[in-house]
């Protein structure tokens, strides 16, 4: 509680700059400036937020244990045949393909065929190759860590104050094909191994690591509904918090605002920004796996799961305790992003307006973050088969 009203009070700056107190005399158009951007009208209150560029920090990056690790493409139940025919397809040259293809790079694991092509033999694809090959992994959920999805949008931010050589920037541009606005990288190892020095390597995993977020202002003034709002953004245990957090804001002299983070739960609202750290001791055992999933379903609780939740008890969560929604999502309802075949592959938190709670990728270089529906629904079409669309679903819990 004292961290939250420590936020209330202080904002959260994150280098973007915030302010508690808006004078009322001043103009709509000089508040929105100083708040952010407005979002929709809705029963969430008046929202205005601002995006920013989060990347992870030095300590959460393993450059090495990547670089060492090499690449390895897994194919699920396929054969040489087939890949041989997708890469033909593709127009990759047969020396290349044969090469790909050969016994020391190509082994079978069950029924599944993995590839761990060289570094060289992952520069040399050509672009319909490249484009195939990340496409048909991403198929599969084994690969998606190693799959990047950077949107255009984002490459100044992600570049141009990186301290990267020209000659980085060239190559990582060659290592990626064009998916709409974004860009899908899917050779880290490789790239790693082709960058002659430590400092360029980690210069370019933190530049590649960069999410955009946004900071997410409520503002607050004397035509404000506390109990109304409350209504919206109280749930269960923590409905009188917030009341009582809006109730004396809006008392406050002045128009005021104050952070979404001060009205979420415990677990969203105390690792909104962060990147996973490990939770037990590894000699006990594996770690649970802090994804997309176990964020979904640990958002509303006050101590959250310690155990992984894979896509089946994930569906069968889903199944047995909330149900399908068909109107306005409301806050805390799940999205879930689907395969036309109802394979899932990614699920958030509904907040407000296409505002989302969400933890892309289940590796600790990816932080829980604010997102919007368009853009992880942008970003995952890249994993639908091609011309094919992600379905979108919503469902809320049936004890909400």
């Amino acid at each position: 509680m004292l961290r939250r009203v420590l936020l209330v009070l202080a904002g959260f700056a994150l280098g973007v700059g915030t302010m508690l107190f808006i004078p009322l005399k001043k103009t709509a158009p000089i508040i929105q400036a100083e708040l952010g951007m407005h979002a929709k009208p809705g029963p969430w209150g008046e929202l205005y937020y601002v995006p920013f560029v989060i990347s992870a920090p030095e300590e959460v990056l393993p450059v090495r244990t990547i670089e060492s690790g090499g690449t390895h493409w897994l194919f699920k139940n396929s054969t040489i045949s087939e890949i041989s025919h997708l890469l033909e397809a593709a127009d990759m040259p047969s020396d290349l393909r044969d090469a790909m293809l050969a016994p020391a790079v190509a082994q079978f694991k069950g029924i599944d065929l993995e590839l761990t092509p060289t570094p060289d033999m992952v520069a040399s694809l050509p672009g319909k190759a490249r484009a195939a090959i990340y496409r048909k992994l991403a198929q599969f959920p084994e690969n998606r860590s190693a799959i990047f999805f950077i949107h255009k949008d984002t490459l100044s931010f992600r570049f141009e104050d990186s301290g990267l050589t020209k000659e980085t920037r060239a190559r990582f541009e060659h290592f990626c094909c064009e998916h709409g606005d974004y860009l899908v990288f899917g050779g880290l190892p490789a790239m790693l191994a082709l960058i002659p020095s430590y400092e360029e390597k980690l210069r370019f995993v933190k530049a590649l690591t960069r999410q955009k977020t946004m900071l997410i202002r409520l503002s607050l003034t004397k035509d404000s509904d506390p109990k109304r709002l409350s209504e919206y953004w109280g749930k269960g245990a923590w409905a009188p918090n917030v009341l009582t957090i809006l109730d004396s804001i809006e008392k406050a002299p002045g128009a005021t605002f104050v952070t979404v983070m001060a009205l979420l739960p415990p677990m969203p609202s105390g690792l909104v920004y962060f990147y996973p750290t490990v939770q037990n001791n590894p000699l006990n055992g594996s770690a649970a796996i802090r994804d997309c999933h176990w964020t979904s379903l640990n958002f509303f609780r006050d101590i959250s799961d310690t155990r992984a939740v894979d896509s089946a008890s994930f569906v069968k969560t889903i199944t047995e305790d909330y149900f399908p929604i068909t109107g306005d999502p409301r806050y805390g309802d799940i999205l879930v992003f689907a395969k036309p075949d109802g394979e899932i592959i990614h699920s958030a938190v509904f907040i407000a307006d296409e505002i989302v709670f969400t933890k892309n990728g289940s590796t600790a270089i990816f932080p829980w973050m604010f997102s919007t529906v368009t853009d992880l629904m942008n970003q995952y079409s890249f994993l639908a088969p091609e011309g094919q669309r992600i379905v979108l679903r919503y469902f809320r819990n049936k004890g909400a």
